[in-house]
């Protein structure tokens, strides 16, 4: 009688050494995400991206510290991947008409940036006022736009909010 292998028995030995074979030589490759330049109309993107849970972003110091607030915890550093110079923040007034916010102050220091960031991972809608030209950010997932002029800014607020609306009529 002649002893041998079954056919079983060979292809388990074969899996096995390709199995030690892989944990042995493979070099696993991190997974890594596509890095996205980061400048004023990809922010809100990055934002969106990168923050967690309901909270609030405020910036000082002309936007180099910022501070993630979530709920009643102790304020979290948030560095933003750009500088940027912002001379104000403008939400619409009931009347469409842009309206600048009092941004307040945080830890002594005049609040530059306060986003709001939200559950479901939209954010504040607001207009931006960097000097020489306007970035609106909107408030759900996106990137925001520049303009001009804050009136530039204040009608694309207004015809986004018209198009957001009549998305739902065709359901």
């Amino acid at each position: 009688m002649k002893r041998a292998f079954t056919l079983i028995e060979l292809l388990l030995a074969i899996f096995l050494v390709g199995l030690f074979a892989y944990f042995v030589f493979a070099t696993p490759q991190p997974v890594t995400k596509a890095k996205v330049e980061v400048n004023a109309t990809t922010l809100p993107r990055y934002l969106q991206d990168n923050l967690v849970g309901d909270g609030e972003l405020i910036c000082v110091d002309n936007c180099k510290s910022c501070y993630y607030l979530k709920g009643s915890s102790k304020a979290i550093e948030a560095a933003l991947p750009i500088t940027l110079h912002i001379n104000g923040e403008y939400i619409l007034d009931s009347n469409d008409n842009p309206q600048r916010v009092e941004l307040g102050r945080f830890k002594d220091k005049k609040i530059c940036l306060r986003l709001r960031h939200y559950k479901n991972n939209s954010i504040s809608k607001v207009i931006l006022d960097l000097g020489d030209e306007f970035l609106y950010i909107p408030s759900y997932f996106g990137e925001g736009k520049i303009f001009s002029s804050l009136n530039d800014a204040r009608d694309w607020w207004i015809k986004d909010a018209q198009n957001l609306r009549s998305q739902g009529e065709f359901y």
